[in-house]
């Protein structure tokens, strides 16, 4: 199931309620249609991974599915969870290659959280990049785990022209997105780009040894508007 919280989480809900209301609410439902259409999916060369991560559900799921889970003496399921039956009864060939060719998240949202941690808010970013701000929301706030290949190179592109740059602070409202900005990756503790080490940051096990600290000697310029704008004091490639 969604994460607590989540958007997919939150369209559950409503859609629970509506069946709760509508008084046709069952909380399970039979597995038999659902396992026919798992299995033509592996049929048809989809791992479970791929399965599973296209309907929103664990692994294990699918795997105990069509197997159930001999090691603990439990048969094959005849009834399984009325979400879990409604997200994979939804899976096609198509949603499932484009699971496939996703990726971790990791890396895209510490270059976000990065970004943040310079003042820039989430809502500027995902204009700059383009990238609705509902997308750009769940990717800094680690409920979206997976990102497709183009949100990926859109972030990366906005970093490398975005990472020396605090955001600019002309008015007072751009002075109080900034300061919001600054004070949510203070909280978090998210290291600013000088903080990560670029060789690993698509690595979903880097931990950066880094925390925030208050960005200092950057020009205040807007994505796209500068050119060969540096911070004082060394590259973003050492060890961190």
């Amino acid at each position: 199931m969604a994460a607590p919280g989540s958007r997919a989480h939150r369209e559950y809900a409503r859609w629970r309620a509506r069946q709760i209301a509508y008084g046709r609410w069952e909380p399970r439902a039979a597995a038999a249609p659902v396992r026919e259409h798992v299995r033509a999916l592996r049929q048809a060369g989809a791992s479970y991974q791929a399965i599973a991560q296209a309907a929103g559900v664990a692994t294990m799921t699918v795997h105990r599915l069509l197997h159930g889970e001999p090691a603990r003496g439990r048969p094959i399921p005849g009834r399984i969870r009325a979400a879990h039956a409604k997200q994979l009864i939804g899976v096609t060939g198509a949603t499932v290659q484009e699971a496939a060719a996703r990726r971790d998240a990791a890396g895209t949202r510490r270059r976000l959280r990065a970004l943040i941690a310079m003042s820039h808010p989430a809502a500027s970013l995902a204009r700059a990049s383009g990238i609705p701000p509902r997308v750009v929301w769940g990717i800094v706030r680690g409920t979206t785990v997976t990102v497709s290949q183009d949100v990926h190179a859109e972030i990366s592109v906005l970093y490398e022209k975005t990472w020396h740059l605090r955001a600019p602070e002309r008015s007072a409202a751009e002075r109080r997105a900034a300061d919001a900005a600054r004070r949510r990756a203070a909280m978090q503790g998210w290291p600013a780009p000088m903080g990560l080490d670029d060789e690993k940051i698509d690595d979903p096990a880097y931990r950066p040894r880094a925390q925030w600290r208050p960005a200092a000697d950057t020009s205040h310029v807007l994505p796209g508007q500068a050119h060969s704008v540096h911070i004082s004091g060394g590259s973003r490639s050492g060890p961190r």
